[in-house]
């Protein structure tokens, strides 16, 4: 199973490590079952937005640090999606509180930010490790890294999965080394 992440198997195998940085939370966001939407007044956000939870109370059906896109926002109504531009999540409790955590990708600088490839060999014991250890990537003066994120094209591409990381400041031009990154069925 873990092998088909860097195979043919799905046909989008994790090819690139990506930078993000998180916004500030809108917290005290609420949710309905019934509707599968969550409420916020003034909450910013817009379709297509790529968010994760945390102190996540309720929802049955959504998981924190779990990458999600907005979708069908409506004033001060949204809901979340798997997959870019896919359809809403179907969580089957009511949210009493959680946070919201818009993720932007990294850019800019000179050397420019772009994401890197990266390779993984085959899974052994649950978890798949990547055999390119120690991917460096360009972050511009005042960049923050608060994840990683994996992907499947160097530009667009789908984003397979995020790992939120130490949160790391730049003051001027840097780099930022992925020394080591698995994928583990494990926990």
């Amino acid at each position: 199973m873990l092998n088909a992440l860097k195979g043919t198997n799905p046909t989008t195998p994790i090819t690139h490590v990506g930078l993000f940085t998180a916004g500030a939370a809108i917290t005290s966001v609420t949710g309905a079952e019934a509707t599968d939407k969550l409420t916020k007044a003034s909450h910013g956000l817009s379709n297509g937005d790529l968010v994760v939870l945390r102190s996540l109370t309720g929802g049955t059906g959504l998981v924190t640090e779990y990458p999600y896109y907005v979708v069908g926002v409506n004033g001060d109504d949204f809901q979340l999606a798997q997959i870019s531009g896919g359809t809403a999540v179907d969580f089957t409790t009511d949210i009493t509180s959680v946070s919201v955590v818009k993720l932007t990708e990294v850019s800019g600088g000179s050397p420019a930010y772009a994401r890197v490839a990266i390779a993984f060999a085959a899974a052994a014991g649950g978890a798949l490790d990547d055999s390119t250890n120690g991917a460096e990537l360009d972050v511009p003066a005042s960049g923050v890294v608060d994840y990683v994120g994996f992907f499947s094209a160097s530009t667009a591409g789908e984003l397979l999965a995020v790992d939120d990381v130490t949160q790391e400041t730049f003051g001027a031009q840097g780099k930022y080394t992925v020394t080591d990154a698995k994928l583990n069925l494990n926990g």
